[in-house]
């Protein structure tokens, strides 16, 4: 449960689906601001912000089980950020390159074939350390480091 009492896997409330990773991607947004104090606008350089915040989990002693509902929001933003910055889409990992690798339900394909595990990043990112780094993870999808 996040700390305002809103669950990340509550249903779209006019449709009765399940939530989208947009969905939680736009619960992240509103977790930066309340409990941060910050500002995440779906740009490259917020995954900054985004990686603040769960650099200051993994300060608070957190651990992937503890902060689970928290790293899957945060994990839906970064990949929200490579949709609508590099025209992704959320895929089933089930139907993606990636099925045999991601646990998560959803990956990010970009038009290039790559596929892309936001969430897993963001929770590697909390139980590895610096070394997971948020920012490069974008930088690496456009082309512009290492792939990670």
């Amino acid at each position: 449960m996040l700390e305002n009492g809103a669950n990340s896997h509550t249903t779209a409330a006019s449709t009765g689906k399940m939530a989208s990773p947009r969905d939680h991607a736009a619960i992240a947004v509103r977790v930066a601001r309340e409990q941060w104090e910050t500002t995440l606008d779906y740009s490259p350089g917020s995954l900054e912000e985004l990686d603040g915040a769960v650099d200051s989990l993994r300060e608070d002693g957190l651990d992937g089980e503890d902060a689970a509902e928290l790293l899957f929001v945060f994990g839906c933003y970064l990949g929200e950020v490579l949709v609508r910055r590099l025209g992704g889409a959320w895929v089933p990992t089930a139907r993606s390159a990636l099925r045999d690798v991601s646990p998560w339900p959803m990956v990010v394909a970009l038009p290039d074939g790559s596929t892309w595990d936001a969430i897993g990043k963001a929770y590697r990112r909390l139980e590895l350390g610096d070394s997971e780094y948020l920012p490069a993870f974008y930088e690496a999808a456009a082309g512009r480091g290492p792939r990670r």
